[in-house]
């Protein structure tokens, strides 16, 4: 009788179901697994061997042939250990699960027959709770991580044993009851950002809110010590937490990657800060183990580029097709895989190589020529996706800041103004409009006449119009405006790097 056992396994940061079939006939003893399994999944038969019989359970004397259906998709990762092992004891025992054997079975087996975690549980359970599977058995350790997908059964265990008995009808397991979401917690910036508000000039404030209410991006510049990096760091904690389906999502990534560090729904934004050594299968995902990158293990949150300057310009020019479509196309093997790649850009740089341009504490080395060199390096159609560019200046001391004397009481009212913002914004994660009908929409019409003359003055793009109209959307959210005004149009057109060029 062949035993067929549902498991699952990872393809990048997507799961999908595995079907493992066990067949024992008579001729030499001999252990076959086909179906594309990986060199990891190819090494389980020595594991399934020694956990079989450390556990006091019985391997076929004859022929073995295991197959992993479909046969035409790569398997990765030893999550299917379990299911080859329990579908090799059924060969043996000759039980009938009865209903049991719907269910569908995760876990790497250690040579005593104890059960491991898997990498990207959470995934596979997501996948296989959408084709309607909805019992599950998982190790014990990653039980309450498995229990956030909902409407399934969780079902936990320790070791083999445990589970082939109760496959076999003569035990049972440890069902999960699935945690009641967490209350809200209140939201608290760390102290050093507090410090930093208590000197920060206005128009960084300023900037600060408008940034995180509209998820714009954001390229800062300024000589070392303005502030840029605690800017953005403010930015991502002035935004409100992400709901629980967001939340999921990104867990859902997170573990995929091996970077899910606790089985409690986390509501903050990721904030993912690569170092400018980073390739381009580093940021944008792949390589042979097809792992996701920082884009997307930053969607819903925050992609900081600090000295983006010193990025290879191949690997920010990756970004541009991200920041447009919300997504990254990652072709590897037969196909395309499109993971999500929905984050707000918040770059930082020095004004020059030496990065004293413009200070008035030293005195910058660099020609002119260095200077447009240095600048060079962020192509213009990246430039053209980025939404505020501003100029961070050194403050003239720390008794002549333009800071708040309570920032607490500021970074409070901060929060509650871009949290009624994006309830103003109808709920959407970006605040940019799709078409110039659109952009137009958002504005009276001395706005969007005076949108249209300056973007002929300046020479903006249709994209740069856009993006400058959603700009000037948020100004009228936080305004409490049903549409931008001339005055919201004249601010958001101060932020743009070709307002910027022209003044200087």
């Amino acid at each position: 009788m062949i035993q067929r056992i549902r498991s699952g396994s990872l393809d990048g940061i997507d799961g999908f179901e595995v079907v493992v079939e066990v067949d024992a006939g008579r001729g030499l003893p001999s252990f076959q697994l086909v179906g594309l399994p990986s060199t990891a999944v190819r090494e389980s038969r020595e594991r399934v061997l020694s956990a079989l019989r450390n556990s006091g359970l019985s391997w076929p004397k004859g022929r073995v042939v295991v197959n992993l259906a479909p046969a035409d998709v790569e398997k990765k990762g030893p999550s299917v250990d379990l299911a080859i092992a329990v579908g090799v004891c059924g060969v043996t025992e000759r039980a009938d699960p009865g209903g049991r054997s719907e269910a569908v079975l995760l876990g790497e087996l250690s040579l005593d027959g104890a059960l491991r975690p898997v990498r990207g549980l959470l995934a596979i359970v997501t996948a296989a709770a959408a084709e309607g599977r909805r019992l599950f058995v998982v190790p014990r350790s990653q039980a309450r991580e498995a229990a956030l997908v909902p409407d399934v059964t969780i079902l936990a265990a320790g070791t083999l044993a445990e589970v082939a008995a109760w496959r076999a009808g003569k035990g049972c397991l440890d069902e999960i009851v699935p945690e009641p979401p967490p209350p809200p917690a209140g939201r608290s910036p760390p102290h050093s950002q507090l410090a930093y508000l208590a000197l920060a000039p206005a128009r960084a404030r300023r900037l600060a809110v408008l940034a995180a209410a509209g998820r714009h991006d954001l390229l800062l510049v300024g000589p070392p010590g303005t502030g840029k990096t605690m800017l953005s760091r403010v930015v991502g904690s002035l935004q409100p937490g992400l709901s629980r389906a967001e939340s999921l999502e990104v867990a859902r990534i997170h573990g995929a990657a091996g970077l899910l560090r606790s089985a409690t729904p986390d509501l903050r934004r990721p904030f993912r800060a690569p170092h400018h050594t980073a390739t381009r299968a580093g940021l944008l995902g792949g390589g042979a183990s097809l792992r996701p990158g920082e884009v997307t293990l930053a969607h819903r949150g925050i992609l900081f580029l600090d000295e983006v300057s010193e990025f290879a310009p191949c690997v920010l020019d990756a970004l541009r097709e991200p920041l447009e479509e919300g997504r990254v196309a990652v072709a590897r093997g037969a196909g395309i895989r499109f993971w999500p790649a929905d984050v707000q850009l918040v770059a930082a740089m020095n004004p020059c190589r030496c990065g004293w341009h413009g200070s008035r504490r030293r005195q910058c080395r660099c020609t002119e020529r260095l200077r447009a060199a240095h600048r060079g390096r962020l192509s213009g159609p990246l430039l053209d996706r980025i939404d505020l560019f501003a100029e961070l200046e050194e403050p003239e001391g720390p008794l002549h800041a333009d800071g708040v004397a309570d920032p607490r009481r500021f970074w409070e009212l901060a929060a509650g103004k871009v949290e009624a913002g994006n309830a103003r914004l109808s709920g959407r994660s970006r605040a940019r409009p799709s078409s110039l009908a659109e952009a137009r929409s958002l504005m009276d019409v001395p706005a969007a006449e005076l949108l249209e003359a300056a973007g002929a003055s300046l020479g903006l793009t249709v994209r740069s119009l856009m993006r400058c109209a959603g700009v000037a959307r948020t100004l009228a959210a936080l305004g409490d405006r049903p549409v931008a005004n001339r005055d919201d149009v004249v601010e958001a057109l101060s932020y743009r790097r070709e307002q910027i060029a022209s003044l200087a």
